[in-house]
């Protein structure tokens, strides 16, 4: 058995005690009375009254075993200590070992078939006397009838009663348990007059019989007695003087011992301190000191107690094994000298012992409960441990919990019994009410925001509520002290006790951290945990939160988001409130991004309002439609940036008021690495803010069945979670994913169509082009005018068209046909008769040279070369009618001879007089056909031609091969034909962004072919 799905949970392997399974609870169950035990008493558990029950129920440790063998030798008259005090933590109790003594006394009969009893002396009858100071009211006395004896009622006791006495001390107490009232005469005098009897009275009291005397919560009945005045002194002194005398006398006697308690620490003696130090001190020269359980038999005691079986032993070491691999597993990731790990391997080898010697508790549960609460004043060591142990093992049990260890992390706080008994424990139940409802077990308890984390982060880890795990651990270990510690758990601590198959370090590591920055009451100091009734920074936090404006979020969310946009190539439109606020008419792209209340709106709703926006700027028909996009917010983001912005406005309202508060400067550390998450958390928001970009495109003017034609814009939606870009910049972001559909370059060629200059429309304001380009969507999406412009300035340096700054459009000339004849431009034919514009200075016109960019006016105008021609034409016959003054005028225009249009010659054919060679080589996919000539080296090769077939796998890999061929060459001409099939349908909307608007872009002649 090696793999953990082939081991069983606690619940199925162990079976708890019948009072436990059925519920039986209370106190009363766990809290043993040696007086009921004597008395017999119907209302003491049964488990405690009964011998062999008693002893089945209980584990024997060595001490106890020798506590019970020394007692029995000494009754024996064997020798050895004859006075015993117990100082017994929680695990075996001081009560718990009284009784032992008492069924091994009185009832050895029926415990004969138990070795462990059987290996013990046996003396002859033994008298058991025995006094518990919570029975007996130091004040008022107890009556004859009420004190524990196997004596028959006389009728001197009758009479005594009658007479309105009572017993009045301990001395007088166990007088009457030896002998009734023949005993108690012996002492009568000093009993009702509360003054300890003499070593000689005690001596004749007690004669010479076995003895065995059970004193049990002394201090508690002392402390009462020092309220009673006797004489100068007080009752608590004669009491304090009798137990002195008591244990004399019995050291003295050859086969009484005398065995009682005090408590176990100066905390449990709840400020009775001094009493218990000269207790102590008195009886200290006669007693010895014992502790019948101790070290790590705690946890065989409670297991013993609480459970009638434990299972198989073997898979009890196989968890024990399992578990101590997980320790190591995280222990080793710190481990780095070898010193290191050789540590690791026995504190991994130690926790597997002590796994197999508590099971089914993981020991660190037990030994927080001895270790820390047992330095709590309310701590009840016995009966309140095994009552709590015992509630949360009913509530595991019933529930069918399916963890391998019952450990810190896996006790039920939100269960009100576990809750109840564990406040039981700390004494804390009304202090840590509004902790537990902020952070532990309420609907709203900040706990679940990180169950809630782990759960989405993690579906498999859903069941498991990770938080809340961690948050009990350090709940439980809140309370109480190792000594020379601070209060608190460190993260190794929680790990080795919450380790498991599923949760591993890294996932411990991350719920603390997620606990420290969302709990109200968690703490983290000296690189401890530990919850305090005290809110915690977060509390402050939170409380500043809900104080915060939306507007005041908003605004921070607004400010922030346009720090985020500053310096994006663009215009940006931030959180326009209607479509007046987005200018038109400006030769720019512009991305809208949509405030927040777009987040909430249907699909369809948000399409309509946004074609309204793109067709409209308030009431008016907007012009500029080509220039729009706009960006959709997310609902899920929006609300998380809400919550970091309101957070970050919370922290520094806090730090204005750092003197109200009286910050410590690891406060103001603390709230500035708060505020600096909290603004990472709302960039990181902001940057998934916008998901969704909508674009105008053009629409198919087709009509519809009423017989109108339909928009010629139609939205395309494009989803910005999809696109690959790691920028941090949300409009670099958008304009990424734009990048089909809005260009920042623009070739002369397109441009030069796209002007559509003609012979019947030689000339074109810049201003009018460039407003087409934002107007109309058949044209191109460009970022700005600048890329129209510098298209504008090459086309001019090309002689593709002239510009001039001005014209005069409304004085017309004609031009006959006589000029048009002597036209030096014989191909282009003007309409005749022709009318020009009139260019009053045409030294303005600038052709087939460079132009700065900055002195092209938009106002201007552009020329065909035809017009230009003209233009000179018209110029120089004036000047041919002009007297020789007026000819000193010399017009400017003239065109550049040497710049040519960039021509590629054709290749020369291979003649029919070529000797040519044909290789086809075997295995090979290419056919080669070279001239003879060339082939034996007498002519050079000049000429490289290829006719390749392909499919569209090997597309990218024929690339390559050109590009090497291109390097060689020094021109090169490449004609692609290409046929491509689909079994559906193609989109040509996306055809033509994402094919043909690049070709075009690129210049390259195509011919494309729809069927």
């Amino acid at each position: 058995m090696s793999k953990a799905y082939q081991l069983k949970s606690w619940t199925q392997v162990v079976t708890p005690h019948p009072d436990i399974r059925e519920g039986k609870l209370d106190n009363a169950t766990y809290a043993a009375q040696l007086g009921a035990v004597i008395r017999n008493d119907v209302s003491c558990p049964y488990v405690y009254r009964d011998a062999r029950g008693f002893f089945e129920a209980t584990y024997l440790t060595k001490e106890l075993k020798q506590l019970l063998n020394d007692v029995l030798k000494g009754l024996n008259g064997q020798g050895g200590d004859r006075i015993l005090q117990l100082r017994t933590p929680f695990g075996g109790g001081k009560t718990h070992t009284l009784i032992s003594l008492y069924h091994v006394t009185q009832h050895r009969q029926e415990l004969e078939h138990i070795p462990e009893i059987q290996q013990l002396p046996k003396p002859d009858k033994i008298k058991v006397l025995s006094f518990i100071g919570l029975d007996v009211d130091a004040s008022t006395g107890t009556n004859f009838n009420d004190i524990p004896s196997n004596l028959p009622p006389l009728i001197s006791q009758n009479k005594l009663e009658s007479e309105g006495k009572k017993i009045l001390t301990p001395w007088g107490y166990l007088a009457w348990q030896i002998g009734g009232e023949k005993s108690y005469a012996l002492v009568a005098e000093q009993d009702q007059k509360r003054i300890a009897p003499g070593n000689d009275v005690l001596r004749k009291l007690f004669g010479n019989q076995p003895l065995l005397i059970l004193m049990d919560e002394v201090l508690v009945y002392v402390e009462t007695a020092m309220a009673l005045v006797v004489g100068d002194s007080t009752f608590g002194k004669q009491v304090l003087t009798f137990i002195q005398r008591l244990t004399e006398v019995v050291t003295e006697l050859p086969n009484a011992v005398m065995v009682y308690s005090l408590q176990a620490s100066v905390q449990e003696a709840v400020g009775s301190e001094g009493v218990l130090g000269i207790l102590d001190k008195l009886v200290s020269r006669m007693d010895a000191k014992k502790e019948p359980v101790s070290g790590d038999e705690v946890m065989r005691v409670v297991q013993k107690r609480l459970f009638a079986d434990i299972g198989d032993i073997n898979i009890i070491r196989e968890i024990a094994r399992q578990q101590g691999e997980l320790y190591r597993k995280y222990r080793e990731t710190f481990a780095e000298t070898s010193r290191e790990k050789q540590q690791v391997d026995q504190d991994v080898n130690l926790l597997v012992e002590r796994i197999e010697y508590s099971y089914p508790f993981h020991p660190d549960l037990l030994d927080l409960m001895y270790n820390r609460w047992g330095s709590l004043p309310s701590y009840q060591r016995t009966r309140g441990a095994l009552q709590f142990l015992a509630t949360v093992i009913y509530y595991l049990w019933k529930n069918n919990d399916t963890s391998l260890l019952l450990s810190p992390c896996n006790v039920p706080l939100e269960d009100s019994a576990v809750r109840q008994s564990f406040f039981s424990q700390i004494g804390e139940r009304n202090a840590y009410d509004a902790v537990f409802s902020a952070d532990l077990i309420s609907r709203k308890a900040k706990v679940n925001i990180v169950n809630k984390r782990f759960a989405s982060d993690s579906p498999a880890l859903a069941n498991f509520n990770i938080g809340t795990r961690m948050a009990t651990a350090i709940m439980l270990y809140s309370f109480g002290a190792k000594e020379g510690e601070e209060r608190g758990v460190m993260e190794q601590e929680i790990a080795q006790s919450c380790l498991t198959p599923e949760i591993d370090r890294n996932i411990i590591t991350a719920a603390l951290s997620d606990l420290k920055e969302e709990l109200l009451y968690l703490h983290y100091v000296g690189k401890r945990y530990r919850f305090e009734t005290k809110a915690n920074l977060n509390k402050l936090v939170a409380d500043e939160v809900n104080k915060q404006t939306s507007e005041e979020v908003n605004n921070q969310i607004r400010s922030q988001l346009e720090k985020n946009l500053q310096s994006g190539k663009g215009k940006v439109v931030v959180w326009a409130t209607d479509s007046s606020r987005i200018q038109d008419r400006l030769p720019q792209f512009q991305v809208v991004y949509l405030e927040p209340s777009w987040a909430e709106k249907s699909p369809e709703a948000i399409a309509s309002d946004i074609m309204h926006w793109l067709e409209y700027r308030g009431n008016d028909k907007r012009e500029y439609k080509n220039a729009l996009a706009f960006v959709v917010p997310s609902s899920v983001q929006m609300d998380k940036a809400r919550t970091a912005s309101r957070t970050k406005l919370a922290i520094a309202s806090l730090l204005e008021q750092k003197q109200k508060y009286k910050f410590s400067a690891e406060d103001i550390e603390e709230l500035k690495g708060k505020e600096k998450t909290c603004l990472a958390d709302l960039n990181a928001s902001l940057r998934k803010l916008y998901q969704e970009v909508f674009i105008g495109v053009p629409n198919a003017m087709t009509q519809s069945t009423s017989g109108e034609f339909q928009n010629p814009i139609r939205l395309e939606n494009i989803d910005l979670q999809s696109q690959i870009n790691v920028s941090d910049k949300l409009q670099e972001k958008v304009l990424e994913a734009l990048k089909n559909h809005v260009f920042e370059s623009l070739t002369v060629n397109k441009m030069f169509r796209l002007a559509n200059l003609t012979p019947e429309k030689p000339y074109l304001k810049i201003s009018d082009l460039v407003s087409y380009f934002f107007r109309f969507p058949s044209y191109p999406k460009l970022i700005s005018s600048e890329p129209i412009v510098r298209a504008i300035a090459s086309a001019i340096q090309q002689g593709k068209f002239g510009y001039i700054p001005s014209i005069n459009i409304n004085g017309w000339q004609t031009v006959n046909e006589s000029q048009t004849a002597n036209s030096q431009n014989r191909n282009a034919q003007l309409p005749t008769p022709i009318q020009l514009p009139v260019v009053e200075d045409i030294s303005l016109i600038s052709y087939q040279t460079s132009i700065p960019l900055d002195e092209l006016d938009l106002n201007g105008y552009l020329l065909t070369s035809e017009l230009i021609e003209q233009l000179r034409e018209e110029i120089n016959q004036k000047i041919k009618t002009q007297t020789p003054d007026e000819q000193s005028y010399k017009p400017l225009v003239t065109l550049n001879p040497s710049v040519k249009e960039p021509t590629i010659e054709p290749y020369p054919e291979t003649t029919s007089t070529d000797k040519v060679i044909v290789e086809k080589p075997t295995n090979s996919s290419i056919e080669k056909t070279i001239v003879t000539d060339i082939k034996q080296g007498k002519q050079p090769a000049k000429i490289y031609s290829m006719d390749i077939s392909a499919d569209k796998g090997q597309l990218f890999e024929i690339i390559d091969v050109l590009q090497n061929l291109s390097d060689e060459s020094k021109d090169m001409i490449v004609n692609i034909k290409v046929t491509a099939t689909t079994d559906t349908e193609f989109d040509l909307n996306k055809l033509r962004n994402a094919v043909e608007e690049p070709l075009d872009e690129m210049d390259v002649k195509t011919f494309i072919k729809i069927n």
